[in-house]
């Protein structure tokens, strides 16, 4: 029997990785333009030795950040060289911050149990260069507490086709299967800042960009709390209002259950 009939197969491994979306046009590969996925799969390439296949969680859009998207892959490594390899030949704008070793056949997309995405928006009368990358700057006037009831009405499951980015090709959730469930939706103040949190099953292509431009409307006094509920039912994109900017977007945490966690994940500390 020769060497290669009798070796292992690589380990399954659990990566958490961080970008910056302005220079990509989103996570997944595409074959005219530089994406987060290319970037990833060329550096971990380059460290390895072989080609190497990872899966997002989330297939996030063009500018749309992430703090916390989750990676499965294949590959013989250690934790420790996943990181700091990787980080190496990484552009400053991504970088691997931890590395686990995960369950045979993990999938970051098909395990996840839920997703957390934030919206970042600022009332303040002039953004400082400093934010400016990741927060979307609105007029301080809003009606938040009109904004929350909105809110309020997103968490359960509901028809989302209102909010589905229309496309020949439906990627990240097709608007022909549109009901997705959520668990939390609300709006936080900190001062000027004002953050839209919502997370739930799984979110259709540029569909919470969706809800924030359209409960900006309410918020500004051009759709009512209950024009804004009978979107749920499964108005058309047209009903709805225009797309959030995509800089004030983070994908922030994907959770799983424990059986596909595996061993804890090694920092990059």
């Amino acid at each position: 029997m020769s060497a290669s009939e009798t070796a292992a197969p690589a380990p399954a491994w659990r990566l958490t990785v961080s970008y910056r979306g302005d220079r990509y046009a989103g996570w997944q590969r595409q074959e005219n333009a530089i994406t987060v996925q290319q970037v990833l799969e060329e550096a971990l390439g380059a460290l390895l030795g072989e080609a190497v296949r990872a899966t997002g969680a989330g297939r996030t859009d063009a500018g749309v950040h992430a703090r916390g998207q989750v990676v499965s892959l294949v590959a013989q490594a250690a934790p420790g060289a996943l990181v700091h390899g990787a980080n190496a030949r990484l552009p400053d704008d991504v970088r691997v911050l931890a590395a686990a070793p995960a369950p045979a056949g993990f999938h970051a997309r098909k395990h996840a149990l839920a997703k957390e995405y934030r919206y970042h928006l600022s009332r303040a009368p002039v953004l400082s260069p400093l934010d400016a990358p990741f927060v979307v700057r609105v007029d301080p006037e809003l009606d938040v507490a009109a904004m929350r009831e909105a809110a309020a009405l997103l968490v359960g499951r509901h028809d989302f086709t209102a909010f589905a980015k229309l496309s020949g090709t439906p990627v990240g959730g097709s608007p022909t299967q549109p009901f997705r469930r959520l668990d939390r939706a609300e709006w936080r103040e900190d001062g000027e800042a004002l953050t839209f949190v919502v997370a739930g099953e799984g979110f259709l292509r540029g569909m919470v960009r969706a809800l924030v431009g359209t409960m900006l409307e309410v918020g500004r006094g051009r759709r009512t709390v209950d024009s804004f509920a009978a979107l749920l039912g499964g108005r058309s994109r047209a009903e709805a209002g225009p797309n959030a900017p995509a800089h004030g977007l983070v994908l922030q945490r994907v959770d799983y259950s424990p059986r596909w966690l595996g061993a804890p994940a090694v920092s990059g500390g």
